[in-house]
């Protein structure tokens, strides 16, 4: 988790580098009134991005700015960015990496319970112990690291390991995370693409 930290720390001291020569070189580059506003547009655009990706990666809740970035977005004209914004849009939720966590173990929980005696179950009611060693909690190390290095094949192939059926609905979460990070992703890089 720490070398993520540190990794986001990189991209958003590079991403606000960028926008700083963005700034400094608009006086020079964008002194017609028109750029002077697609330069502003741009800097503000990447900024919500950064904002959007480092929430889905850091916070508790997805911090969304679709409805703020589409009108910045449709000033481009890059259909690229356009179908990236309009999949991020027809995602019903979009869940952070905490909150995918979270879910896991109450998952690895619900399967744990099922699995118990009645005893087990009597006494889970008032004592929780975790077993950190616990396979399923090894796989999310891995899916969490996968997801880190954004290495999406060898996430599929961790997943297909999780045959529970209680896992189903994780699943649909952990897909809908995929699906938003690959397109914020994407809208990212063309917009640096457009600073360069």
């Amino acid at each position: 988790m720490d070398e993520f930290r540190m990794l986001l720390e990189v991209n958003q001291s590079r991403i606000e580098k960028k926008i700083f020569d963005l700034k400094r070189s608009q006086h020079t580059q964008c002194e017609q009134g028109d750029n002077n506003s697609r330069c502003k547009n741009l800097a503000k655009l990447l900024l919500l991005v950064v904002k959007m990706k480092n929430s889905l990666l850091r916070e508790a809740k997805f911090d969304n700015h679709i409805n703020s970035i589409k009108p910045l977005i449709s000033e481009l004209d890059d259909p690229e960015i356009e179908n990236a914004v309009d999949e991020l849009e027809n995602l019903k939720e979009i869940n952070t990496l905490h909150e995918l966590k979270l879910s896991f173990e109450k998952t690895i929980d619900t399967i744990d319970y099922n699995k118990s005696t009645l005893s087990k179950k009597i006494i889970s009611n008032w004592i929780k112990v975790d077993d950190r060693n616990d396979p399923l909690r090894v796989k999310f190390a891995e899916i969490e690291e996968s997801i880190n290095d954004n290495d999406w094949q060898n996430i599929t192939v961790t997943v297909s390991n999780l045959t529970h059926s209680e896992f189903k609905p994780w699943l649909n979460k952990l897909n809908g995370f995929i699906v938003a990070s690959k397109n914020i992703s994407t809208i990212y890089h063309h917009l640096l693409q457009y600073i360069s």
